[in-house]
């Protein structure tokens, strides 16, 4: 498993990531109060998309999801902005983060089909203009990805387990996924 989480790490900074931590197991820790922020609902996604909350699961089985893998990686990635009100920056920043994560999906899969890995990003899926939910089912599940906080982690805490800081700098914006496998 280690050169699997070695080539993760690579393919990662080789794709612009500006860090990539191996983590274990009990570096995965849920929060009650994280599903809460979701379900405030301040990114619009809350119920209008298939991998947020509350459709995404409860946080017991996401819990116990989590647990079953022994480590992976978490992918860190810090983008500058032009200023602190940059949010077209931050937007693009989030979704060029996310479509990282799934070419690493897609690039694993493809290399080691007989292992299991969970791919998480950051914020709402994102990848439809327009999340079919709740009217009809996923239209590209291939490419749908649930994020690190829909999984009820705390992303400050994930981030600083790994030695990571969570704020890299003014006029900066940083996001955080994850490659667990099993």
């Amino acid at each position: 498993m280690s050169a699997i989480i070695q080539q993760i790490q690579q393919w990662a900074l080789e794709a612009g990531a500006a860090h990539a931590c191996s983590i274990n197991r009990s570096q995965l820790k849920t929060f009650g109060h994280v599903r809460d922020s979701c379900a405030a609902n301040a990114c619009g996604h809350y119920g209008r998309c298939w991998t947020c909350p509350p459709d995404l699961g409860e946080l017991e089985a996401l819990t116990a999801e989590l647990q079953s893998f022994p480590g992976g990686v978490v992918i860190q990635n810090i983008t500058a902005l032009e200023d602190s009100w940059d949010f077209e920056g931050m937007v693009a920043a989030g979704h060029a983060h996310n479509q990282m994560m799934r070419e690493l999906r897609r690039r694993l899969t493809a290399e080691h089909p007989a292992s299991d890995f969970l791919v998480l990003g950051c914020g709402g899926c994102g990848y439809c203009e327009t999340c079919t939910c709740p009217d009809a089912p996923c239209r590209a599940p291939e490419h749908a990805l649930a994020s690190v906080e829909g999984y009820g982690l705390d992303v400050k805490m994930l981030v600083e387990s790994c030695g990571l800081s969570y704020i890299n700098g003014q006029n900066t914006v940083s996001f955080v996924g994850a490659v667990l496998m099993r």
